[in-house]
């Protein structure tokens, strides 16, 4: 399967579309927005030309089938307000880790749960993923509610070497 040719994944309100160059405005709002980015360790983007160069790099992961990404989007008003992914693929790539992203303005509205439950399905169903990760901080109490509303469970005995805040959970079928 080649990543960049996997069609939008539609929910009751949302539609993901794999990230591509014309999606530069979306990853500079995330990326650089301080409230997005508190709990993750790197420097905000400074500028649309940094933005730009993101977007480039994460198209390239795309189509090296490295990882795929997509941008959420509310169907309704075609609005893009988030990012999903999945990465960090194991040698044999039963395992993935996940990472999201969502503009401050529609936290705590289940968009994410929603957009999770999408990607998590599209994982295990269609890449025939065997454990699905996430690593986030201990101090981020929705994303911590978002992995256990889904079955994420607490890897207690792991740790993320050189960055001490974060904890990891994982979700096996």
């Amino acid at each position: 399967m080649k990543f960049k040719e996997v069609k939008a994944i539609e929910t009751p309100r949302l539609t993901l579309h794999i990230l591509n160059g014309d999606d530069v405005d979306i990853v500079f709002a995330l990326r650089s927005n301080v409230e997005v980015i508190q709990y993750i360790v790197r420097e905000p983007l400074k500028n649309i030309s940094e933005g730009e160069e993101k977007t480039q790099e994460l198209v390239k992961y795309i189509e090296n089938n490295e990882s795929i990404s997509w941008v959420i989007s509310l169907t309704s008003e075609k609005i893009k307000i988030g990012s999903i992914c999945l990465w960090n693929f194991s040698e044999d790539r039963k395992t993935a880790e996940v990472g999201y992203d969502l503009l401050p303005e529609y936290h705590k509205l289940g968009i994410m749960n929603e957009a999770l439950k999408a990607v998590l399905c599209f994982g295990f169903s269609t890449l025939k993923l065997n454990t699905v990760e996430a690593y986030t901080s201990k101090y981020n109490k929705g994303s911590i509610a978002l992995l256990k509303k889904n079955d994420f469970k607490q890897c207690q005995d792991r740790k993320d070497e050189g960055f001490p805040d974060n904890i990891i959970f994982n979700l096996k079928i």
